[in-house]
């Protein structure tokens, strides 16, 4: 193969690298990208010829340029970051559920809450809730959830 089509092999490929990094983002590609296009600038100069010259090169100057310059890179194009309360019980609080299995007062019974069944306890020691009945969770004891009646407008 010529020296030509070999340079262009690696410029074609650095540049290719360097634009997919748009479509994987995470900083690595882009390196091993720039470190094509320097392979591909010291064939067309002569400082290195063939294919193990070029590999090698590539290898040595993608790892340096990745860890010597990925940091300095991300202090200037800094991530998008979303932080997002993960806290499940405080979601649920206040959320309104159906009762599926009487709860009789300040006793255990089921809800439906969230697609599915959930243990409950009657908050309430003096009145039972129905099968039916809408309940209004008020938090969260261990795996069963604390229920109190919402009051009908």
């Amino acid at each position: 193969m010529q020296d030509d089509q070999l340079f262009m092999i690696w410029f074609i490929g650095g540049i290719v690298l360097i634009v997919l990094e748009f479509i994987l983002p995470g900083g690595i590609v882009f390196f091993l990208g720039l470190g094509a296009t320097v392979v591909s600038l010291l064939l067309y100069t002569g400082l290195i010829d063939g294919w193990l010259q070029a590999f090698t090169t590539w290898f040595i100057g993608s790892l340096v340029l990745l860890f010597g310059l990925r940091g300095v890179v991300q202090k200037f194009v800094p991530a998008i970051v979303e932080k997002a309360r993960t806290d499940e019980d405080l979601d649920a609080y206040n959320k309104r559920g159906e009762v599926c299995e009487r709860i009789p007062a300040g006793g255990e019974g089921r809800i439906k809450f969230r697609g599915s069944t959930w243990l409950a306890r009657n908050h309430n020691a003096e009145e039972a809730l129905e099968v039916g009945r809408e309940v209004r969770i008020v938090f969260r004891d261990n795996l069963v959830w604390i229920v109190e009646k919402v009051e009908e407008q």
